[in-house]
């Protein structure tokens, strides 16, 4: 089930807990994306308005998204039984996408978002698949 490999949180405005978190204060935004994870692969993307990424799954990469800002339509497809889900991101979500799930992003506006992944990126481990949208 999708559900069991796609995990959606939104990070806690606090100072005062370990963990990931966030919270502004007046110097600014602070986000501590990831606690005691490790880590083979960042990157950083922005999505422009109107525009799709992704369209693929990985065999054997987990991966991790934080919305640093904007809004995102993720539309997530599990491709062995078909089952579909879509969601809105917004900033100070985090998702966690199990292998073998297909994901699209669609910028609802303009977005920018941290990818990482436990795992490092391998070119051969992404598949291509038709997510319908």
């Amino acid at each position: 089930m999708i559900v069991e490999k796609v995990f959606i949180e939104t990070l806690p405005e606090t100072k005062e807990m370990d963990g990931a978190k966030r919270w502004t204060d007046e110097k600014g935004e602070f986000v501590q994306i990831s606690y005691r994870e490790d880590i083979g692969h960042i990157a950083f993307f922005e999505l422009r308005k109107g525009q799709v990424r992704a369209g693929h799954y990985h065999e054997r990469k987990e991966e991790v998204f934080y919305v640093v800002g904007g809004r995102i339509k993720a539309v997530f497809v599990d491709p062995q039984t078909g089952e579909k889900t879509t969601s809105i991101l917004e900033k100070g979500m985090k998702i966690r996408v199990g292998t073998r799930i297909g994901h699209h992003f669609f910028g609802i506006e303009d977005s920018l978002a941290v990818e990482y992944s436990p795992q490092y990126y391998d070119k051969t481990d992404t598949r291509k698949i038709d997510m319908g949208e």
